[in-house]
């Protein structure tokens, strides 16, 4: 059984209260599932899908509702489920803000709202994320959940002291309000559209939406190793002495997500987007980079001091 129908049959499963409980259990192993199939022979050993459930095994657990948060992804989105992060990732996340407290968090590509709730979960009382996504239905969902766990503010507007600020609608657009509204950031955490990774990362850095000594961390760096094909990429070998230029916008890849399967170039264009994203920051003198093969790959970008 391929992994879409099954994330289909637990979806219909999740319509029976009696089964739900189950599904709950499932519905960690299966988004697993999805972030084991990435293709790991190019990349770390440690990268290793044998190795993730070992990790995991010995990581600290987050909590019972992030499990029930992936039955619910699976439920509204069967086919796409593997859009949100591993339970490994996301503990990655709540304790890398547990480590560096940031005071406000900037986040492109909320999707069911996972990466948020995780990262709120290690930042203090004070702190405050404020989270992008243009799927409605998504958003809509995630806003819900964001409620009823608890993550909500008093004041009016995008200046809100809340746990987590959902802003629904185009990224770029968002990244406006938030520049207008003379917000910055301590923390970046970068999971939208790969076509415009270079248009977030150049708006961030342009309009000092980064604090210095401040971080963003990119997802999907290495794009299911695909990256290697990129025509710019020679083997990941290529040192670049000028700044690329963006690429050329397409249909972004989340659109084209919805989808059951992307095809073979489809996939590469997304990857080819990620390498030009890649080059495009190496050469950044404003910025320190690390690219870690962790993951889909996560690049790790320092605001210099």
């Amino acid at each position: 059984m391929t992994l879409a129908a099954l994330a289909s049959r637990s979806a219909r499963s999740l319509q029976n209260p009696l089964r739900r409980a189950a599904c709950i259990q499932l519905a960690a192993p299966i988004t697993r599932s999805f972030h084991a199939l990435v293709p790991q022979q190019d990349m770390h050993p440690t990268s290793s899908g044998d190795l993730l459930p070992y990790c995991e095994r010995n990581s600290t657990r987050l909590l019972g509702k992030f499990d029930e948060l992936h039955a619910n992804t699976i439920e509204h989105y069967p086919k796409t489920a593997g859009k949100t992060i591993s339970s490994l990732q996301g503990q990655f996340l709540r304790l890398l803000m547990r480590m560096t407290r940031p005071q406000r968090v900037l986040e492109l590509g909320c999707f069911m709202g996972y990466s948020a709730m995780a990262m709120a979960d290690g930042m203090g009382a004070d702190g405050a994320i404020y989270t992008c996504e243009k799927d409605g239905k998504a958003a809509q969902l995630a806003r819900e959940l964001f409620q009823k766990q608890g993550y909500q503010g008093s004041e009016e507007g995008p200046r809100r002291k809340t746990k987590i600020e959902l802003m629904e609608g185009n990224a770029l657009d968002n990244l406006e309000i938030l520049s207008k509204n003379g917000l910055q950031f301590d923390a970046v955490f970068l999971d939208a559209d790969k076509s415009n990774y270079i248009n977030y990362f150049n708006f961030i850095m342009d309009n000092g939406l980064l604090n210095k000594g401040g971080f963003i961390l990119a997802d999907n760096a290495l794009f299911q190793g695909l990256v290697l094909n990129a025509p710019g990429a020679n083997g990941g070998k290529t040192h670049l002495s000028s700044r690329p230029s963006p690429p050329t916008l397409k249909p972004s890849d989340i659109e084209l997500a919805e989808n059951e399967d992307w095809s073979s170039a489809e996939l590469q264009e997304c990857a080819d987007h990620v390498d030009a994203f890649n080059r495009h920051v190496h050469v950044d003198s404003r910025v320190e980079v690390a690219v870690l093969p962790v993951f889909d790959g996560l690049s790790v970008i320092m605001h210099k001091i």
